[in-house]
């Protein structure tokens, strides 16, 4: 649906040059929500407004169902960005215009008769749960109001990609939630291939199917969200990783004793419910203390992620370490307790 083919954006800056984008290779298949997280300056914002056309690639390919962008003439592009919704961090909206006009702003620019203009606006209105504010200014509305009406305004055109571009990054916690599940409403009833970009793992986590991590303009890692949490490579993404599942371990337990023998302990779908750790206590002379744990849902799969010490001889321990891991994945924990 949309591929980024060895990708390269530079700017002239201060006499120099800029790399925003740095060979990107990335495929966003058709229906998905794919997102794109990364630090400030990493150079999503950049990539994102590749796929519109807002910036031309340096170099390389952005194609979007096989078509190369690049190669389109200024009448085609036109034709393809009708094709291409867009959402904003601070909504973007006409302050001076109602919501129904704010909605019928890209309709009436495209030369839509009237009469379609108001069952399409009043449609998706409904669909946005903003019927009853029709006839509101942008200042009369909540910061989820607003959101839902760029959303609307987004889909006047009924596009086959959204593109999100930090759209939940001025919204509280519980606004945050209801505007990811009226995004992905979007995506189950509309069939739109959403490609959005953030630097909250807690939204990566909660609506997308695949993600890819940028950092100083390339992608250095990629994959499903289950995969990417229950596994994180790069350093990088091991802190995004960590800023939502919160497994550190507390100094005050670390500083307790001299030594000890700590693993991190994860499970998946087929052993999240299963006694594992009970049974290797039973099994060898180990005892086994929690000290940290939780289970969670990535893409309806529970994960679980324990963190546990286990006390006795090192004999026993190796082969405890050694049953558990026939099963779910178990790595050490170098700790400092000093």
């Amino acid at each position: 649906m949309i591929r980024f083919d060895q990708v390269t954006k530079t700017f002239e800056h201060e006499g120099g040059k800029l790399t925003a984008v740095d060979q990107v290779n990335l495929e966003i298949k058709k229906g998905e929500i794919f997102g794109v997280i990364g630090f400030s300056g990493a150079g999503k914002s950049t990539l994102i407004r590749l796929v519109n056309q807002l910036e031309r690639p340096t170099s390389g390919r952005v194609l979007i169902n096989d078509q190369d962008l690049s190669a389109l003439s200024t009448r085609e592009l036109r034709g393809i960005r009708r094709n291409i919704g867009m959402i904003f961090q601070h909504f973007n909206l006409l302050e001076t215009k109602t919501v129904y006009h704010n909605v019928a702003f890209p309709l009436l620019l495209a030369g839509t008769p009237k009469n379609e203009v108001k069952e399409k606006v009043e449609e998706i209105l409904d669909f946005v749960g903003l019927k009853d504010r029709a006839k509101h200014y942008p200042d009369q509305l909540s910061g989820g109001q607003k959101q839902r009406v760029g959303i609307a305004r987004a889909l006047a055109t009924s596009p086959s990609i959204l593109l999100c571009d930090e759209a939940t990054s001025a919204l509280d916690p519980e606004t945050t939630k209801s505007i990811l599940k009226l995004l992905r409403k979007v995506r189950d009833e509309y069939n739109i291939t959403i490609l959005m970009i953030t630097h909250e793992m807690n939204v990566i986590k909660k609506i997308c199917d695949r993600v890819a991590v940028m950092e100083d303009g390339s992608v250095i890692e990629q994959d499903t969200i289950f995969n990417l949490f229950s596994n994180p490579q790069h350093p990088t993404t091991q802190k995004f990783v960590q800023s939502v599942m919160n497994d550190e371990i507390p100094a005050s337990i670390l500083s307790e004793v001299e030594s000890r023998h700590i693993y991190r302990v994860t499970f998946n779908e087929g052993t999240a419910g299963k006694p594992i750790l009970s049974s290797v206590a039973k099994k060898f002379d180990v005892d086994v203390n929690v000290l940290y744990g939780q289970i969670t849902e990535l893409q309806h799969i529970p994960f679980g992620n324990l963190v546990v010490e286990f006390q006795g001889n090192q004999e026993e321990i190796l082969k405890a370490v050694n049953d558990i891991q026939q099963a779910v994945r178990i790595q050490e924990v170098k700790v400092d307790a000093s």
